[in-house]
Formats: structure tokens, C-alpha cells, sequence
């Protein structure tokens, strides 16, 4: 009877792994398409092609659900931008050369266009909605996708600047610039930049040259002063 039991184990819990999923990709799409309030539980379910009680038995609520959605993207943000976080940590704990902090900044504003470009991921049209929808939404989950950008993303963006400014990262003027850079990694994923470049997807090559195009404004506006005189 245990053996019997090992051999099904497995088939059960791919199928709960399988069903969790596709509830949680129904509900990227339409809360980003709907929102959280006009997306209702039934809408959930007839998306994922479960019953009801499903949403309950995996996520607890649709609150419990919209948390998980968020998890999910946190967690993705963590495993791509974690590895250069560790480098920036580790490099700072010196003092790095000017031309290792801007790599440094290169590799985390590649990561960043990797993000909003990647067309490998299957969901990346319903994460560009998503994001689309917290701009305009308030719901106090989506906290913790902001600390999450904050932590792997701003604040290390924040103190590599302000090396190579030899300012704070607190200063204003270096926030301003950690501000700008970022934005124009993020102006790639809104759905005008596809319209105004006529793109109709964005291919590894055009990936590479969004990454190499932020390189060069990067490396324009932190120019090694030392290195000009």
C-alpha cells in the first residue's frame, strides 16, 4: 500500500502544481486587464478552467491570489537582478575603479530591459498589462513589488551613481539620474513605445540594442572626469 501510494503522490501533486498555475496565469491576465475590483472569483475560474472552490483551496481568497501574482513577479525579479546585486554589494565594500562601477550599472539596467523585453516568458504580454494596471491602482499588496524594485533595482542603481558622482545616494540630484535611467529601460515596455518604433515583437537583437543604447547614455552622462584630463 506505501508503494502504491509513492507512485501516485507525484501525479497528484503535478496535477495541484498544474492547476495552481494556471489559476495564477489566468489571474496576471485579468487583473491586469480588469483590475483587482472588477475581477471577480467567477471570472478567475472560468479563465483557469477550475471550479470555484479551487481558488479557496490554493490561494485562500482573491486577495490571497492578487498576493500571490505579486509573489510570483517578485520572485522573478529576485532571480534575475539577485547575481548583480551580490557583485554590486561585494564591489562596494572597496573602492571600485570608475569603469567597474559603470559595468556594474550596465549589467543592472541590461537585467532591467531583459525584464520588460524578455518574449521567452509566455505571460509577458499580461505582466506589461499588469504593470500598466498598478500605475493606476492602489492596493497596499503591491507594496511589496515596490520595496521589492527598490531593493534589487533602485537602490543599488542609487549607490552606483553616487559613486561615480562621488555624491551620496540619497542626493537629490543623484535620485533624479537613478530616476531617468530607469525610465528609459521602462519606456520600452509600454505598449506606445511598440506602436511609435513599429515593433510587433522585440527579438534578441532589439534587446541587445535597447541594452547597448542605455550603455551609451550611461556612459555619456558618467563620464570619467579623471580620465578627460
Amino acid at each position: 500500500m506505501a508503494d502504491i501510494q509513492d507512485r501516485v503522490r507525484p501525479v497528484g501533486q503535478t496535477r495541484g502544481e498544474d492547476t495552481r498555475r494556471r489559476i495564477l496565469n489566468a489571474a496576471l491576465d485579468l487583473f491586469g486587464s480588469l483590475g483587482f475590483e472588477a475581477t471577480t472569483t467567477r471570472h478567475l475560474a472560468e479563465r483557469a478552467e477550475v471550479n470555484l472552490p479551487a481558488i479557496q483551496y490554493y490561494f485562500g481568497s482573491k486577495e490571497g491570489l492578487y498576493r500571490a501574482v505579486i509573489q510570483q513577479i517578485v520572485e522573478r525579479i529576485e532571480a534575475t537582478s539577485g547575481p548583480v546585486g551580490a557583485r554590486i554589494t561585494a564591489a562596494l565594500a572597496g573602492q571600485p575603479p570608475h569603469q567597474d562601477l559603470l559595468a556594474l550599472l550596465f549589467e543592472l539596467t541590461d537585467g532591467l530591459v531583459s525584464l520588460i523585453l524578455d518574449e521567452t516568458l509566455a505571460d509577458r504580454d499580461s505582466c506589461r498589462r499588469f504593470f500598466a494596471r498598478i500605475e493606476i491602482e492602489q492596493n497596499p499588496a503591491i507594496d511589496t513589488l515596490h520595496d521589492c524594485v527598490a531593493r534589487h533595482l533602485l537602490s543599488p542603481a542609487a549607490v552606483l551613481i553616487g559613486r561615480l558622482m562621488h555624491r551620496p545616494p540619497e542626493d537629490e540630484e543623484v535620485r533624479m539620474h537613478m530616476v531617468a535611467l530607469m525610465g528609459q529601460a521602462k519606456a520600452f515596455g509600454c505598449w506606445g513605445s511598440d506602436r511609435v518604433l513599429g515593433w510587433r515583437s522585440a527579438d534578441p537583437e532589439r534587446v541587445r540594442a535597447v541594452q547597448q543604447l542605455l550603455r551609451q547614455h550611461a556612459a555619456a552622462v558618467f563620464r570619467n572626469p579623471e580620465a578627460a584630463e
